[in-house]
């Protein structure tokens, strides 16, 4: 306790008290404000996708002989192609668990487990007697496009004489790939999963790497153009891009989300004519 030894002390003593009080009064009343923002505000903490309402993606402009142009995005959020000629889109989102396949102009929806997915006009193609899933591949160094470097493989030796033998007894078409090209990219900063699904919808041999271009040469000599990537960008997209629609009837077959009238009129729109 401090004694003022006289009436000047006195003052300068009450003086500095009231000063002290103040000063605590001002400082607790910020402190709680602080803490009453803190709790109140979730600025503190990194937007979620749902609180920016958008999300970063890459976007690729690819084509494709099966389905023709397509359009596919990454991202976080999962991965979204859409087929520009029969108006399918197909979804892979996080966890990665299911693919949905639907249609607008059909109505239809499609539902299965990733593990069960399978294209299912892969075999409808030109190659008749397999699809390119068939192709045994190996490792044919790097190639860099699309400022990143993509793996290259090709079709080994053995596939090649193989194919040939089947054409003299023919059990294979002129059309019938003899040599594959295939670059694909597996540093994605995406799920692998997303890379896999494109496998599956282009029938291309599975690497479990993102396939950006097919090309091989037929039996006939033809050089055959089978995947393109024209274009890959980087940009944001509303996440609304990767929701679901609602009153879509269910389907139970791949195929019949493209039916509106007879199955022939879905497997012209799926092979792109």
């Amino acid at each position: 306790m401090i004694y003022a030894r006289n009436t000047e002390e006195v003052i300068l003593i009450l003086s500095m008290n009231m000063q002290m009080r103040w000063f605590l009064s001002i400082s607790l009343s910020f402190m709680a404000l602080a803490s009453s923002e803190a709790e109140a505000s979730p600025a503190v903490a990194p937007l979620s996708h749902k609180d920016s309402k958008k999300v970063e993606a890459l976007a690729l402009r690819q084509s494709c002989r099966m389905f023709g142009d397509c359009d596919v995005l990454l991202s976080d959020l999962g991965i979204k192609m859409m087929i520009k000629k029969s108006g399918l889109t197909c979804l892979l989102l996080a966890p990665y668990k299911e693919v949905i396949c639907y249609s607008q102009p059909s109505g239809k929806i499609y539902r299965t487990p990733f593990t069960k997915f399978r294209n299912a006009f892969s075999t409808s193609m030109t190659l008749f007697s397999f699809t390119l899933e068939d192709v045994k591949l190996q490792a044919a160094g790097h190639v860099d496009k699309f400022g990143v470097s993509l793996k290259k493989f090709e079709s080994t030796e053995a596939f090649g004489k193989a194919q040939l033998a089947k054409l003299k007894k023919h059990e294979a078409s002129g059309g019938s790939p003899v040599k594959l090209y295939y670059l694909a990219y597996d540093q994605l900063k995406y799920d692998r999963s997303q890379g896999q699904m494109m496998e599956r919808l282009y029938a291309v041999p599975r690497l479990g790497m993102f396939p950006v271009s097919v090309d091989y040469r037929s039996a006939e000599e033809a050089h055959v153009s089978y995947l393109i990537t024209d274009k890959v960008i980087k940009t944001t997209v509303p996440i609304s891009e990767f929701a679901i629609p609602n009153n879509l009837k269910p389907a139970k077959e791949m195929q019949e989300t493209l039916e509106s009238g007879s199955s022939s009129e879905a497997m012209q729109l799926m092979m792109g004519k």
